[in-house]
């Protein structure tokens, strides 16, 4: 088998490959944090709802809601895990950082759902709201990234 021949692009060639080489590399690149960024916002919508139906409800419904929230939960990381196969330069670290403030956002609405027993609902609200800002903004980072 033959190398195929060299080629010598004149320098205004060169600069248009090189433009389209940068083009190609940011195309490859713009999508591939969606999957993550719109898993972040699901799960902050299913995490920020689920304990707020949980801080204004006791007994069944509060089960209800706990175990509808634990199902779209699932799903999410799921979906997650069979269509997000690429990520971007530093990601991971961001990946880390997010689920950390996720956990403890989450952490503060589940102690706040948990003690209402379908009676504060201020706290129940501010711990919701919690785990929507913290989701959103983690979202939004990625997003621009």
């Amino acid at each position: 088998m033959k190398a195929a021949p060299l080629s010598k692009p004149t320098p205004e060639e060169a600069i248009a490959l090189l433009e389209r080489a940068q083009a190609v590399g940011s195309a490859a690149t713009a999508s591939v944090s969606w999957p993550h960024t719109a898993f972040m916002v699901a799960f902050g919508a299913s995490t920020s709802l689920g304990t707020l139906a949980m801080g204004l409800t006791t007994g069944v419904p509060y089960l209800v809601s706990m175990l509808a929230m634990m199902v779209w939960n699932i799903l999410l990381v799921t979906f997650l895990a069979t269509f997000a196969r690429s990520s971007k330069a530093g990601f991971k670290k961001r990946w880390g950082l997010y689920l950390w403030l996720w956990s403890i956002t989450y952490v503060i609405a589940v102690v706040l759902a948990s003690l209402s027993q379908g009676q504060n609902i201020i706290g129940t609200c501010i711990g919701s709201v919690l785990i929507l800002v913290v989701t959103v903004s983690c979202a939004w980072r990625e997003a621009k990234a």
